[in-house]
């Protein structure tokens, strides 16, 4: 019978490699046992981890999307709550404009005149909101505000009626002012284009393009514009003149009421869409974290049973190692 054998120095350094294997497998054993999910993802798919690889893709392409609806639900939610605020000011402004021509006098007059420079400037504020450091309604020129200062805008109006002598003269400067490329967009504009579509899910965009310079906007502007020249002393002098054209600004800015619901009812239609969009990448997120789960997890009680054995083993080799170092000669004999 043939015996073989390893000498003191070769067993020891087996022990003390299968010590350290051991101790490797309890750590990973260990964690896997915390976690729930496998350590070592290769080993467990053979090197294939086009699966693994094809959810994490998916998630992170999810991910994207969700930042963009977050960031499109701010944008929208700051537009709409501004164009409500716009629409109320308006109101009250186009009813007060209106009834300028019912016998008021020189004194009601200037009280319509003054609030309605003092809605123009409130609408401006609106328009200039901004929402997480990022103004609204400038299109691309997110760092800038959307509308100029409404002194610089109104100063601008004046020269443009300066020799108007009626009320129509009045309003057909002022339309052309605002219609005239060297007018609004060069003067009371200070955005850019609208922001380009906002990519939040597989496929789908939303429209966040709306700006100050959309012509539903444009036009309200325009009303409280010719209301607020009023305030500066346009036709100074002419009572009969000043009132037509406090009602003329009244009839615009209910002309307007019609454009500017049509903005808020697609404004609707894109938080809606955009609402959609986060519910479903929510369940697809979900759905894929859940599978990903499924395929990365480990069995509980199969885990436990392994680190209980491996740790039993490690005790064995402690066990043996400390026998060992106690041996005598004469034991050993």
């Amino acid at each position: 019978m043939v015996t073989t054998s390893i000498g003191d120095l070769a067993g020891t350094f087996a022990f003390r490699a299968r010590n350290v294997a051991l101790k490797q497998d309890i750590q990973r054993l260990s964690t896997e046992m915390t976690t729930g999910a496998v350590s070592d993802l290769a080993k467990k798919f053979s090197g294939n981890m086009g699966v693994i690889s094809g959810i994490d893709s998916s998630l992170a392409r999810l991910l994207s999307y969700d930042t963009q609806t977050n960031e499109a639900v701010l944008f929208t939610a700051a537009m709409q709550a501004s164009l409500q605020n716009i629409n109320s000011l308006t109101s009250d402004a186009s009813a007060t404009l209106m009834s300028a021509n019912l016998g008021g006098t020189n004194t009601q007059l200037s009280a319509t005149a003054s609030d309605a420079k003092h809605k123009f400037e409130a609408v401006i504020g609106a328009l200039n909101t901004a929402a997480g450091g990022r103004s609204i309604f400038s299109g691309v020129e997110t760092n800038s505000v959307a509308l100029a200062d409404p002194d610089v805008i109104l100063s601008a109006l004046e020269a443009a009626t300066s020799g108007a002598a009626s009320a129509q003269d009045v309003v057909a400067a002022v339309r052309d002012w605002f219609d005239d490329p060297a007018g609004f967009s060069a003067v009371a504009y200070l955005g850019g284009a609208g922001l380009e579509p906002a990519n939040i899910a597989a496929g789908e965009n939303a429209d966040l393009g709306i700006t100050a310079a959309d012509p539903a906007i444009r036009s309200t502007l325009r009303g409280l514009a010719l209301g607020a020249l009023l305030d500066r002393g346009v036709l100074a002098g002419n009572s009969a003149e000043q009132k037509s054209l406090a009602v003329a600004a009244g009839s615009d800015l209910i002309e307007s009421g019609s454009s500017r619901l049509d903005l808020s009812a697609r404004l609707g239609v894109t938080e809606a869409q955009i609402s959609a969009a986060q519910t479903r990448n929510s369940n697809e997120t979900t759905s894929l974290q859940i599978a990903r789960n499924d395929l990365v997890s480990v069995d509980a009680f199969e885990t436990a049973t392994r680190l209980q054995d491996t740790q039993t083993q490690l005790e064995t080799i402690y066990a043996l190692t400390a026998r060992m170092s106690r041996l005598s000669l004469l034991d050993y004999l």
